[in-house]
């Protein structure tokens, strides 16, 4: 059995870091709010992160810029110091989340962090930035849990060699995510082509992790190209303080995006080209048939617009298709037809 249903689009609400409140108590509460926004809109999977500071980046890694620019001023450990998730959230988000029947996610970034959210998921997610990170792409081949991997300001080099080591060390299902790094990302830069190409290129679930501040329009022209993953950032305010809540979607916007792709998943269809049963009246009633424009006996030879032509039935029944009419032309017929019957092949002498 898989874990990613090729006709429904998993769908993550990505919290991240959006839980962070400034005390314990509050934390909490922001973090059990969230996993409700995320129940109401419908979403398969709410996500946060799990990191320490000091497993992320260098003692000397400084500021960074593009927080800078949006008023973020810290340095980067200081704001990760402040943004990291206490190792005991974990399990009571994960059983909030069960006794809400949404699947629980965080993404770890360090193999004490994969520990400690290993027995609460059913699915990893590796980040961006971690996509180089040989032991966290070891430790979930290990885990024999299905995994999602993103690809922000990676190559088709890097890509190739991340799903080449999960595979190598036993990995099993795998999403890979197209995916722009940038807070928030222009439309014109998450270059959705590529998600069919990640499908057909490296033989994996295909979807895109979206940091575009429009709530449905990447993600609803994604599943059109065949993603199955969908991920978005979400808050419950745009105002409040911290690096990912200006550009994360609100509750009703989430909502929007769940309901959007749930319905165009609806119009996508099966891919096969037949008649639906929707349109079984009209198939029958206004289609272009045989039709007899006179009443005709048996004996009678048919001769086209003479006693027959290619008209729509309505409610009279429909005769054979019109690629048969040179077939009909000139044959007698084998019984009595009213006006507008239509004249079936077998109505025909040989």
């Amino acid at each position: 059995m898989t874990f990613f249903n090729p006709d429904r689009t998993f769908i993550i609400a990505e919290a991240g870091s959006n839980w962070r409140m400034g005390t314990p108590q509050r934390d909490m509460a922001m973090g059990r709010a969230l996993i409700d926004v995320a129940v109401e809109a419908g979403a398969d999977a709410v996500k946060f992160q799990t990191y320490r500071p000091e497993t992320v980046y260098v003692e000397t890694a400084g500021t960074s810029d593009y927080l800078s620019k949006a008023g973020i001023k810290e340095d980067i450990l200081d704001i990760f110091r402040d943004l990291a998730m206490p190792y005991e959230m974990v399990p009571e988000l994960a059983a909030y989340c069960r006794e809400l029947k949404i699947h629980f996610m965080s993404s770890p970034f360090s193999p004490d962090d994969f520990a400690a959210v290993d027995p609460y998921v059913e699915i990893h997610k590796i980040a961006s930035y971690e996509i180089s990170h040989i032991r966290l792409i070891e430790l979930a081949a290990r885990s024999g849990k299905p995994l999602v991997m993103s690809t922000g300001a990676s190559n088709e080099e890097d890509i190739a060699w991340a799903i080449g080591h999960f595979r190598a060390h036993g990995g099993g299902e795998l999403a890979v995510l197209q995916c722009t790094a940038s807070y928030p990302a222009p439309l014109e830069s998450l270059n959705l082509r590529v998600i069919p190409w990640i499908k057909e290129r490296f033989d994996v679930v295909s979807g895109l992790s979206d940091h575009s501040r429009e709530p449905t329009i990447a993600p609803v022209a994604a599943v059109v190209l065949g993603a199955r993953v969908i991920e978005k950032h979400y808050t419950l305010d745009n105002r409040l303080p911290g690096p990912d809540h200006s550009f994360a979607l609100l509750p009703d916007e989430l909502k929007a995006l769940v309901d959007n792709i749930r319905a165009v998943e609806k119009v996508l269809g099966s891919g096969v080209k037949n008649v639906q049963p929707v349109e079984g009246e009209l198939a029958s009633y206004a289609r272009r048939g045989l039709q007899a424009i006179r009443q005709l006996a048996a004996g009678e030879r048919l001769k086209e617009n003479e006693n027959f032509t290619i008209l729509r039935p309505g409610k009279q029944p429909l005769g054979a298709h019109p690629r048969y009419i040179d077939r009909v032309e000139g044959r007698r017929l084998k019984r009595d037809l009213a006006v507008g019957e239509g004249i079936a092949l077998d109505d025909c002498d040989d």
